[in-house]
């Protein structure tokens, strides 16, 4: 074919494709990724090289979870500590906050935001369970109270004016991000899920979960935290209807239902239904927004999969949105309650070879997930769990690297997320450059090819001018391969074609 003629063919190509101007998004979706592993339990030079990893991946913010037995002194004792103030943080093992005074310093240096989250395992001594195997034990009824004057001293040591008594007296930086408890409607972290009482079996996780809330919202108040944000929920996706009643673990649908006490129409319980819940007098929780980890079954189907009406993922967030507007209408919480997704991630095969996806599998969903999220106005972020692979195969292997330090296709795809799917007789592409600096103009093409033969053209070229780099733009569908290239920082996306949906 002449050369004029396959010129002229290619210009009519782009021509069609840039026919249709940019849909600009105005998203703050921030990005969350959380490594405990990595970040509090391998030492300093892991931990800073871990923060440079997450600040260059382009995180906003850092999640941890605080382990209550971990601060806490003789943690292994049934009796509280003779003459201890549990909400003076002196008076909890200095060492002890040394990995979290090193987390806050790390992610203020590098200008991440950080969310704490303190939960179990509890201390012995704040378990009010008086058997029950030790896994039961370590999250097994813990104290309310007890786990108030917990949180009152997290938030006094991070409250920008404590002194640390463990390293020159340096004042510890602010932390004014909180969530409440991790996945309380999960038997591994608050036991028991279920118990038979009075001929009715009570979801009491999500009563005791009600309780704890209060004292730790309480707690955050009066340390000067009560403009901070504060999160409630944490919760698991899916619940369990089988096993024990203990270890059944609660569908998040049954658990807000239960913790809002209102019936499956919205309605606020009374008499005998509200009195067994805990719940005749209601005060509103004074929470800023609600946090769920909303994984597929096994962290490795589809983010579109169909769940069973009262599991709540990623394809599903309108059940969630519909209860916290119903415990809003109820006096429960504030209204219009934003939704964080503050866990999520895919497991991969390699290394996990009986529930993983392929690689090139998880960067794919890593990505349509973010598109999901993107169009949901309320999901005000999106997460990811792990940077780093367990070494363990029973364990997570959801990170964007194996446990060696290589990385998965993924690791590009968190960096520059494509999602391309049809769009009537367009194609939208959605994007996000998430590294870049939010205050300049950022310069994007948007590539095809036919083939992995062909040369790749670029079909559109976008200024992104959204907080976090956020973009969306219709384009000529055509068969064949798409990619991002950000042309300021030298990145390249993985290569999608045109989903479904």
């Amino acid at each position: 074919m002449p050369s004029r003629l396959l010129t002229a063919l290619a210009a009519t190509l782009a021509a069609a494709l840039l026919s249709c101007a940019p849909a600009l998004a105005s998203s703050t979706q921030e990005s969350i990724i959380q490594d405990d592993t990595e970040l509090l339990e391998k030492g300093p030079a892991v931990r800073d090289a871990a923060l440079d990893d997450i600040r260059a991946l382009g995180a906003d913010t850092v999640r941890a979870l605080v382990f209550w037995h971990r601060i806490a002194p003789a943690a292994n004792s049934r009796r509280t500590p003779s003459g201890f103030d549990a909400r003076n943080p002196a008076a909890y093992p200095a060492e002890a906050w040394d990995a979290y005074d090193d987390l806050v310093h790390g992610t203020t240096n590098r200008g991440l935001d950080l969310l704490l989250v303190p939960s179990s395992p509890v201390p012995r001594w704040a378990a009010q369970c008086r058997r029950g195997t030790a896994k039961q034990l370590r999250v097994c009824k813990p104290d309310p109270a007890a786990y108030g004057d917990f949180v009152a001293a997290l938030a006094t040591r991070y409250s920008g004016t404590y002194r640390d008594e463990n390293h020159g007296n340096g004042v510890l930086p602010r932390v004014d991000r909180w969530a409440i408890w991790n996945e309380p409607n999960q038997p591994g972290w608050l036991y028991p899920q279920y118990e038979r009482r009075g001929g009715r079996t009570l979801a009491v996780a999500a009563h005791r979960y009600r309780s704890l809330a209060r004292s730790a919202i309480a707690a955050l108040r009066a340390t000067g935290h009560g403009r901070d944000q504060i999160l409630l929920g944490e919760t698991a996706p899916l619940g369990r209807p089988t096993s024990s009643l203990g270890n059944r673990a609660i569908a998040p649908v049954t658990f807000l239902r239960e913790l809002f006490c209102i019936s499956a129409r919205g309605r606020r319980l009374s008499g005998t239904a509200a009195r067994i819940r805990g719940c005749r007098r209601f005060a509103r929780l004074r929470v800023t927004g609600y946090a769920h980890h909303p994984y597929t079954r096994g962290a490795s189907v589809s983010p579109s999969a169909s769940v069973p009406a009262d599991w709540i993922t990623l394809r599903y967030v309108s059940r969630l949105t519909r209860l916290l507007d119903q415990g809003a209408r109820a006096g429960r919480v504030p209204r219009r309650l934003p939704v964080h997704y503050t866990e999520y991630g895919f497991q991969t095969r390699p290394p996990d070879r009986i529930f993983g996806v392929p690689l090139a599998r998880q960067a794919e969903y890593l990505n349509r997930s973010d598109f999901i999220a993107y169009r949901t106005r309320r999901v005000r972020s999106v997460a990811q769990y792990k940077l780093n692979d367990d070494r363990a195969i029973g364990a997570f292997q959801t990170g964007l690297r194996f446990a060696d330090g290589r990385r998965k296709p993924s690791w590009d795809a968190y960096r520059l997320p494509l999602y391309v799917v049809r769009s009537g007789s367009r194609a939208l592409v959605y994007g996000q450059v998430r590294p870049a600096d939010a205050r300049a103009a950022l310069a994007v093409e948007i590539q095809w090819r036919r083939n992995a033969r062909a040369r790749w053209r670029v079909v559109a070229r976008r200024r992104v001018t959204s907080e976090r780099g956020h973009f969306t733009a219709r384009v000529g569908r055509r068969s064949g391969e798409y990619r991002l290239r950000w042309r300021d920082g030298g990145l390249v996306s993985r290569v999608a074609r045109v989903a479904a949906r």
